[in-house]
């Protein structure tokens, strides 16, 4: 029952939010029975609640909601497909295997479309490079201009449409040289802040229209989103504003991080990290994880109370203080 009341939802923003964009539809839907169809070269920015999509969304630029992204090709023989790049690799999927897991999509449009075939071309030549292993995943996240045969979901898409003589949708960030956050990536993390370039850009440039938005409708994921912010809003809070340091990893996060590196366990991401990133983001993973089921303990055990939003992010603060001394420590 609840699934269909999101798709009814989904239907009634789309139609709504996607009248003029359904007179020039192409192939695939952007959701069964919708009115908007997807067009050759449209970008689908995402986010379902993680730890991962959450930091990504609270401390990149250009700031916004969404975490990932992809872009719908019409592929020769097979028709449209949304392609993306990710620690999962290179991959090719229908439309609504994507759209029924997430909570929140962007559908954005660029003003110019690509020439017929050559955005098509561009990703089965990137699709070859990757079959034969010439290409991999930049766990780094690091945007090059140069063809270094290292990818993140951002930088690939912003190559198809390079080599497609489109507008780049995620073009670099500028950065004052004294940026905080652009020297904390470096020193803790070994990773290029600066080089990192947010889902969100093609929102804040002109050569791209932001046709129709979803948000389902589930309050347990809604619940997971604003814990998971708020976490990471305070976590940004005591590195830049308390100016504290994380502490030195556990004995189970030392275990993690070293079988991790072995490519023992710990999923695609954690292997693929410079070790300093790697034990940051396992003793990071534990402090939200900590929070985030405790937070979820006390609302289940108060389920006859209404929550609203500030009252979940005002107890995801507290719980996430009550631990904080746990993995951080104040700079001496």
């Amino acid at each position: 029952m609840k699934k269909s009341v999101t798709i009814v939802l989904f239907l009634m923003t789309a139609f709504f939010a996607g009248q003029r964009a359904s007179a020039a539809g192409g192939e695939g839907p952007f959701f069964p029975g919708s009115r908007i169809a997807l067009r050759d070269g449209d970008i689908l920015l995402t986010y379902a609640p993680s730890l991962l999509n959450s930091c990504n969304r609270t401390f990149a630029k250009p700031e916004g909601k969404y975490a990932h992204a992809l872009v719908y090709v019409e592929l020769p023989d097979e028709g449209g497909r949304l392609v993306d790049f990710s620690a999962n690799g290179l991959r090719k999927s229908e439309v609504k295997n994507h759209l029924e897991k997430l909570r929140e999509v962007a559908l954005v449009r660029p003003r110019v479309p690509p020439d017929k075939g050559r955005l098509a071309a561009a990703f089965l030549e990137m699709k070859r490079l990757y079959d034969e292993k010439k290409i991999k995943f930049d766990f780094a996240l690091r945007w090059t201009d140069a063809q270094d045969g290292r990818y993140y979901c951002a930088e690939f898409i912003s190559h198809l449409f390079r080599e497609s003589g489109l507008p780049d949708p995620f073009p670099l960030n500028s950065f004052p040289a004294d940026d905080f956050w652009v020297n904390w990536y470096a020193e803790h993390l070994e990773i290029d802040y600066a080089r990192i370039v947010s889902p969100n850009a093609p929102l804040h440039l002109p050569d791209f229209q932001l046709l129709s938005e979803y948000r389902s409708n589930d309050p347990a994921e809604e619940r997971n989103e604003i814990i998971l912010d708020t976490i990471f809003l305070r976590i940004g809070e005591y590195l830049h504003d308390d100016k504290a340091d994380i502490r030195a990893p556990s004995l189970g996060s030392r275990l993690l991080v070293n079988i991790a590196g072995l490519g023992l366990t710990g999923g695609a991401l954690v292997r693929g990290l410079p070790r300093k990133g790697r034990t940051v983001f396992v003793v990071l993973r534990e402090y939200v994880l900590l929070v985030m089921n405790k937070v979820n303990r006390i609302i289940s055990s108060h389920s006859d109370r209404e929550w609203t939003r500030e009252d979940i992010a005002v107890l995801t603060r507290r719980v996430a203080d009550a631990f904080r001394g746990r993995y951080f420590v104040n700079r001496e």
